[in-house]
């Protein structure tokens, strides 16, 4: 039984193909194939809300196309596409997601927010590195949400999707993303972000011994710190070696932030400084001084519900 899920994110929409193992453990499936495709869809509009383009409706349906292909190629037996806060929060996205089914024949789940959040913790289990752990605190950041999770004794506790993916954060606080931050508008955004998450997740149990994380710039984040050939062996980022590659970043036009970090991509890089402002003033926030990255994410929770399904 092979099971391809598709995540259509605000900047980035995804592909896992996964196959039920024989003899399942913590996780019951193993990974065929993962892709990315850049896809950015979110435009500020004058009235300061989120809309769908035209063209971005179309880069979604040209990134679907694809993906059914890869999955025609892998024969897989069920796909599955969800969407997350780019169609929770857009103006048009009854029209958006009609348009997208209509032209792939797909039908979309639009996740709640705490949904995507308890995904995000399911996949993120099935590291085994993580599921060691009993008591944390996990965050996603995409393109345009930001979910903290608390963690007690593997059970999920408190959760909050908050609109700070790196994304909605960089349109809400500059008004060109190809110039270096300036102290004022790093300084902007740092209020930004440290506002919604006091108001939003003001109450939470217990410091916790663990922060846990997910997301496109933790992955870029891990690369650049680890070194400039990416290797991926350490796992633990710490909140002092984020805040200098941080200074760094903002200082950088968009030009030279690519040329200085050629593994990140002009899609990724515009929005990058404010990703790291975001994952900087969460952890302080939490009282976090490392966390630790994990690859698996919303989709793998969403493999691991499929395949718990079938097996019940």
């Amino acid at each position: 039984m092979k099971v391809g899920v598709i995540d259509l994110g605000s900047n980035t929409s995804k592909l896992l193909i996964a196959q039920i193992k024989p003899f399942p453990g913590q996780q019951n499936f193993k990974i065929l194939e993962e892709k990315s495709l850049p896809c950015r869809i979110f435009t500020l509009t004058e009235k300061k809300v989120l809309k769908i383009s035209q063209e971005g409706s179309t880069r979604l349906v040209s990134c679907i196309d694809k993906f059914q292909n890869i999955c025609q190629s892998h024969q897989t037996d069920h796909l599955i596409v969800v969407a997350t806060e780019a169609l929770r929060k857009a103006e048009n996205s009854q029209e958006v997601t009609l348009f997208v089914e209509q032209q792939t024949s797909l039908k979309i789940k639009i996740l709640s927010g705490q949904e995507e959040a308890k995904a995000v913790v399911k996949g993120l289990q099935t590291d085994p590195m993580i599921n060691d752990l009993a008591d944390y605190f996990a965050l996603d950041i995409g393109g345009g949400s930001l979910e903290i999770m608390e963690v007690e004794q593997k059970r999920v506790c408190n959760i909050q999707s908050l609109p700070l993916g790196a994304v909605s954060v960089a349109l809400a606080n500059s008004s060109n993303l190809n110039l270096p931050l300036t102290p004022e508008t790093q300084l902007k955004t740092r209020g930004f972000v440290r506002n919604i998450v006091q108001k939003e997740f003001k109450i939470y149990s217990a410091k916790r011994p663990h922060l846990v994380g997910t997301g496109g710039i933790l992955v870029f984040l891990r690369q650049i710190l680890n070194n400039p050939d990416g290797y991926m062996k350490n796992r633990s980022l710490n909140l002092s070696e984020i805040k200098q590659l941080a200074k760094e970043v903002c200082s950088l036009s968009l030009s030279d932030r690519v040329g200085r970090f050629p593994k990140l991509p002009s899609d990724r890089a515009d929005v990058f400084p404010f990703g790291l402002i975001t994952i900087i003033e969460t952890m302080e926030f939490l009282g976090a001084q490392s966390i630790t990255h994990s690859f698996h994410n919303l989709r793998y929770g969403i493999a691991q519900d499929f395949f718990e399904s079938i097996e019940a």
